[in-house]
């Protein structure tokens, strides 16, 4: 068999040429398999909830869509991911106006369980934004429910699991309470909820 100038075969060459392709083709591949893990994420929810203001007896419902990107914290915290949201909320209180709310939010979701399965998550965050209550929302001389600045924020603690539907893809279920207020008014109640929500990341 023909050899080389250094004495080896080119049988020996061509093999050792193909395992050495075998093993780069193998660590580039999973090298873009956690690439993909931890890439951003795009999802939706629909909410539906009910509560009442601070220390007061107003019963309401609220209704929500809530779209969001999802990235993670750092790219070594396997465990935490980043989440930015838009809100749409739309409180229905009883013998009171209603109020739409449109705003921005953050969340900070740290996955303690994950499996193949999908994961557990608890999620902390907040956000702001333009609320329609104006004074309507004021009985009396009790304190107003809202100020009446048309600009709230909130903030919400929740816990929650995502189920692996396919690749990349997941059902999401949780759970959040929210109480929203005016921040720079402290006579205001604010809004206290807990919610149900439904999504699918993808």
């Amino acid at each position: 068999m023909k050899k080389n100038c250094i004495g080896i075969s080119r049988k020996f060459c061509l093999l050792s040429t193909l395992l050495i392709l075998l093993i780069t083709g193998t660590i580039a591949s999973y090298s873009y398999g956690e690439e993909e893990e931890r890439k951003a994420k795009w999802g939706v929810s629909v909410f539906g909830g009910t509560g009442d203001a601070v220390l007061s007896k107003i019963d309401m419902e609220v209704y929500g869509l809530i779209p969001r990107v999802t990235l993670p914290l750092r790219r070594d915290w396997k465990k935490w991911d980043v989440e930015f949201e838009g809100n749409f909320f739309y409180y229905n209180i009883h013998k009171m106006a209603n109020v739409c709310f449109l705003g921005l939010s953050t969340n900070f979701v740290f996955k303690p369980i994950q499996e193949r399965w999908g994961s557990l998550f608890l999620l902390i965050g907040g956000g702001l934004g333009y609320d329609s209550a104006g004074e309507r929302l004021h009985r009396g001389s009790n304190p107003p429910l809202l100020g009446d600045q048309h600009f709230a924020g909130f903030g919400c603690g929740g816990l929650g699991v995502l189920f692996n539907i396919g690749r990349g893809k997941a059902l999401r279920v949780e759970y959040r309470f929210y109480h929203l207020s005016e921040p720079f008014d402290t006579s205001d109640r604010g809004l206290n909820t807990h919610n149900v929500l439904l999504g699918i990341t993808f």
